[in-house]
């Protein structure tokens, strides 16, 4: 597999990171997570502009060359190096050590994970529960997709546990978002999801999937405050993951989930 490390195709073996990079040792970073398919990038001009508004929030020195086409370039450089039409591409950027931080100028990785489908569709037994640990937090700065401490913390959770993903609740006890994702009630013919103000990361994949729904004569969405003793009365459950597909869930403690109307979805959606 080949990474393109600051504009140059390195062999992930060959990468290495300095001790002075600060996204290892504070964090100093954010990254943009999409899909290619059949080659072509998935809404990449809105990918671009919701990375160049996540760097700006970390008040970010941005380039001049940072522009749409050079997004699209090093991205592309990725996909051909490894022969890859179909995948996940995670843009990684991070600000460099430099002794005045405010002049410090940045640097990124891109990577892409091959896949054989356009999208995906996990239809697996798929046991999902709610962390109560610890609380998400809902500021602006936690919207943009960066490092998350709390989130390493409930991934070990997740995985001693065996569930396939855990609903993070904000401060107010709602559900806010999942480990993977953005989660989606289906109740009665209604698709139910939090509200963007109670810990939603932001996403182009979750914005551009609701207004599909919004449009759509099929499905009625609504965006809401939800306590998570709601999916015990749910139809149906599914998470959203960026840069992936659709995630069924099929059980939570003794709920169990149809997936039928899930399936329907992710057909008339991603196919």
């Amino acid at each position: 597999m080949k990474i393109n490390v600051g504009g140059l195709i390195v062999e992930k073996e060959n990468v290495t990171v300095s001790i002075q990079n600060r996204a290892f040792f504070n964090g100093d970073s954010v990254k943009e997570v999409l899909r290619v398919v059949h080659g072509e990038i998935v809404d990449w001009e809105d990918h671009y502009f919701n990375l160049m508004a996540s760097m700006r929030i970390f008040r970010m020195n941005i380039p001049l060359s940072f522009t749409p086409e050079f997004f699209q370039e090093q991205i592309h450089q990725v996909l051909k190096a490894n022969e890859v039409t179909n995948g996940k591409i995670t843009f990684f950027v991070y600000r460099q050590a430099n002794e005045h931080l405010v002049d410090a100028s940045i640097d990124y990785i891109v990577r892409v994970d091959p896949c054989e489908n356009a999208w995906e569709y996990y239809n697996q037994p798929s046991e999902i529960d709610v962390y109560k640990d610890y609380a998400i937090n809902p500021s602006f700065y936690a919207l943009v997709n960066a490092q998350k401490p709390e989130e390493y913390i409930a991934e070990i959770y997740q995985l001693e546990n065996d569930y396939a993903d855990l609903i993070l609740l904000n401060p107010n006890k709602r559900m806010a978002r999942t480990l993977k994702g953005s989660i989606y009630i289906l109740k009665d013919g209604i698709i139910k999801t939090p509200k963007a103000e109670e810990g939603v990361i932001t996403s182009v994949m979750r914005n551009n999937f609701i207004k599909k729904l919004k449009q759509s004569d099929s499905y009625e969405v609504e965006e809401l405050e939800i306590f998570p003793f709601e999916i015990q009365k749910a139809d149906e459950l599914f998470v959203l993951i960026d840069g992936e597909g659709i995630l069924s869930i099929t059980q939570n403690r003794k709920k169990i989930y149809t997936t039928t109307e899930t399936e329907k979805l992710f057909h008339q959606f991603f196919i």
